[in-house]
């Protein structure tokens, strides 16, 4: 329980937009860092073969300059150091110079101490930036920039920072890089975050620091962040375009996690299984028979899910945080009086178990003497004024304790993960709040990782940069109505800009109880991101408490999601490698094109899917962008629209409209069994879903869960379609959507119709089934 406080390629990610560099804004006074210098003041120069450094001498300042072109990206304005009093750097001394670096000593206003900064170049496209005092330590250090009008993306899950309170972070003014449990505007608790944004000026800046910090971003033509720490490093990352930084930025935080083939899969919950409405709706004598209950429902109705969530209460005792801090399960008979076997008989229909988790001191955590030294409480010497107060993870003690004692009361019973609530809420002193984020979701993520070696899944809503290596991501406690929904658009689709790639919300909302048309229409939005997690509960049990088109929905929903797996697993694996999330915003992927530059309702999913939930109440068709390009209705897979195109989609309880490229692969298929007992002789199967578009090449590289194999599929100007790949693990059916053809050949050998093939020509359907490596020809 929680309390209210052209070619495409999916490990590239690039698009032929995406690879084309951003367009240039004019050389003339409207941007005058495009001019040349006219001060007369020396400066010093470093260079690699994509950038070149000015540093200027008096007063201090640098620019980052395209070598190809001589625009300027960056120009630095500020250096600032507290130390007692605010130190601004005023002389730059060149003090070394190497091939790819430069350090210079900095003279400060109005003190004889002085600073360095070094400039050194770690790739042709990355400048590092490192600042610091010669004598004594800064207690903060902020750099400061021209702003040129650019857009500002990443940095915060959170879209209230910036004035326009969608994607662009343009307007945010001295804002904490913290997280946000119930923020003064919107819902949800969005508490992910990074040290890091993009901009529409061909660049990122990345800073790899734990510290707190606060950022400005375009507030009376500047831009600037503050870091608490004696030292500041950051880097200024060149694309030119969008993918490019997010490839490098990749390379220096790290990618995002990779979870096991189920946690792809929908996971149910409820926020407390000993609530007695809830127990009473369904029947059921305890939690643990709600659990069953549960479990017997979603295979009743054909839903698939691999995994049910307990949340608190779960464990034994009171306090503030009931059912948490004696890392048990609450054994009473009304309650989950044999663990063992509630955990046995979901593994029984391929389903897991995960439980409530938090670093905040409840029961037996406040007197354990291996947590007690290390609690932020008041007998320690912290000024923090909760009864529940989190446990200092930075002290190896404290860490390996809180670890063991997650897999001995859990993960050694079979408990394959956890939720990660709060973290946000004043437990811990603010400025530990992101090492300490970390360092939870990696301690999490690691007791369960010792004991299920690749197959065990976190998520979380505290994550801070690299804690994307660790936990998924959901957004906290949404409203249960439509603008909570329009928030969790918003919020994950800025999770994913910062590479939180696995990532959803509470399918429904979590505060309130959602009325039918917003549960469908949540179900539809999550059948469309990695994560799917559904809240039910009293009053609000899709079999219970909804008629039966919600019933419909959510099994057409849930097995769409399904269905989708090797689609989701293969761009989820890509963010591994690219930094590009698999829920992708607009102008991410449409960087050139102004109509999207704020677009939050609307995204890609992967490289192919344009996804547009409905996210207004009543609405039964809403108006939808297309870029630049052909697209096809993803749900009748044959009407055509030409973009760019504002187009009006028709849009019943049942649809959210989706696009689909010409000339996309889309694979989907039932890869994984997880509680499906209501397919007779079940057995893994792959479905290719083809949109051949003439004279267009394209690709899709498919994760096989230990490698990846590329399908390719070229169209000639006739329409002449030829289709190969390698072995792909598991065998099935291509599906080319076609008008017509004369002639079919699978590996050399040519097909009859009705014993090699299929074809459909109301879906204009061209079935072909496959197994191994396939090389098709259509003619």
């Amino acid at each position: 329980m929680r309390d209210r406080v052209s070619r495409r390629s999916v490990l590239t990610g690039l698009t032929a937009a995406a690879l084309a560099p951003m367009a240039l804004p004019e050389k003339a006074g409207a941007d005058p860092g495009s001019q040349p210098r006219t001060t007369g003041h020396e400066h010093s120069t470093l260079e690699s073969s994509a950038l070149r450094v000015e540093v200027t001498a008096s007063p201090y300042s640098y620019r980052v300059i395209e070598k190809s072109t001589g625009h300027v990206l960056v120009s630095q304005s500020e250096t600032r150091f507290t130390a007692g009093s605010q130190l601004i750097a005023a002389e730059a001394t060149v003090t070394s110079r190497r091939s790819k670096a430069l350090e210079a000593r900095l003279s400060l206003v109005g003190t004889s101490d002085t600073a360095r900064v070094r400039f050194t170049f770690t790739s042709p496209e990355v400048l590092q930036v490192s600042l610091a005092l010669d004598n004594g330590a800064a207690s903060a250090i902020r750099e400061q920039f021209v702003d040129r009008g650019e857009h500002y993306y990443g940095l915060w899950e959170y879209s209230y920072n910036g004035t326009g309170g969608a994607l662009d972070n343009r307007g945010a003014e001295a804002v904490a890089l913290r997280g946000s449990s119930n923020p003064p505007v919107g819902s949800g608790d969005p508490s992910a975050r990074a040290p890091f944004y993009l901009t529409s000026g061909r660049y990122a800046v990345y800073a790899p620091s734990e510290a707190s910090a606060r950022y400005t971003t375009g507030v009376g033509g500047v831009t600037n962040f503050e870091f608490d720490s004696p030292t500041l490093t950051y880097h200024v990352i060149y694309g030119p375009t969008y993918a490019q930084m997010l490839q490098r930025f990749n390379t220096l935080a790290g990618g995002a996690l990779m979870p096991p083939l189920w946690a792809f899969e929908p996971i149910f919950w409820r926020d407390d299984h000993t609530n007695a409405t809830g127990q009473a709706q369904q029947g059921a004598a305890s939690a643990q028979e709600l659990v069953r209950i549960d479990a017997d429902n979603l295979q009743r109705y054909q839903i698939p899910s691999a995994a049910m969530w307990i949340d608190r209460p779960v464990g034994s005792g009171g306090g503030g945080l009931v059912g948490w801090g004696n890392f048990d399960f609450d054994l009473r008979a009304t309650s989950f009086p044999d663990p063992e076997a509630m955990i046995a008989d979901l593994a029984r229909r391929g389903m897991h178990l995960l439980v409530w988790i938090a670093n905040r001191a409840n029961n037996s955590m406040l007197t354990d003497p291996a947590f007690t030294p290390y609690l932020f409480d008041a007998a320690n010497g912290w000024p923090i004024d909760t009864a529940n107060p989190g446990v200092d993870l930075r002290q190896r003690e404290a860490y390996d304790h809180f670890r063991q004692r997650l897999q001995e009361g859990y993960v050694n019973l079979g408990v394959r993960g956890y939720k990660i609530d709060r973290g946000e809420q004043g437990e811990y002193p603010a400025a530990l709040e992101n090492e300490l984020g970390v360092l939870m979701t990696r301690m999490a993520r690691e007791s369960v990782e010792e004991v299920f070696p690749g197959d065990g899944f976190v998520f979380g809503r505290n994550a801070h940069d690299t804690s994307r290596r660790y936990v998924a991501v959901w957004n906290g406690d949404s409203d249960a109505n439509a603008s909570g929904l329009a928030d969790s658009v918003k919020q994950v689709i800025r999770a994913g800009v910062m590479n939180f790639s696995m990532a959803g919300s509470d399918t429904g909302g979590y505060s309130g109880t959602p009325n039918k048309e917003t549960f469908a229409r949540w179900l539809e939005f999550s059948t469309y991101v990695p994560m799917m997690e559904v809240l039910l509960g009293p009053n609000r049990t899709i079999w219970t408490n909804y008629d039966q088109q919600l019933i419909d929905i959510a099994r057409t929903q849930t097995q769409a999601h399904h269905d989708l797996i090797p689609y989701a697993r293969s761009y989820q694996y890509a963010s591994t490698k690219t930094g590009m999330a698999a829920v992708r915003a607009m102008p991410i992927m449409f960087e050139n094109d102004p109509a999207v530059a704020d677009m939050w309702d609307e995204y890609l999913y992967g490289n192919e899917l344009l996804v547009a939930p409905v996210i207004m109440a009543g609405a039964t068709s809403r108006q939808v962008y297309l870029p630049a390009g052909t697209w096809i209705d993803y749900n009748d897979k044959t009407t055509t629209f030409t973009g760019p195109a504002t187009i009006t989609a028709v849009a019943p309880l049942d649809t959210i409209p989706v696009y689909v490229r010409a000339g996309a692969i889309v694979p989907r298929g039932d890869i994984v069994r997880s509680n499906n007992n209501w397919t007779p002789d079940w057995a893994p199967t792959l479905s290719l879903e083809v949109f051949p578009a003439r004279g267009v090449d394209g690709f899709f590289d498919y994760y096989t869960g230990g490698e990846v194999r590329r399908i390719t599929c070229s169209t000639t100007h006739t329409g002449a379609i030829r289709l190969r790949f390698g072995n792909l693990g598991t065998g099935g059916a291509v599906q080319v959507h076609v008008d017509h053809f004369s002639r079919v050949t699978r590996n050399g050998v040519r097909l009859a119709a009705g014993h090699g093939f299929q074809f459909d020509p109301d879906a204009r359907r061209l079935t072909v089934p496959f197994s191994g490596a396939t090389d098709i020809q259509i003619k």
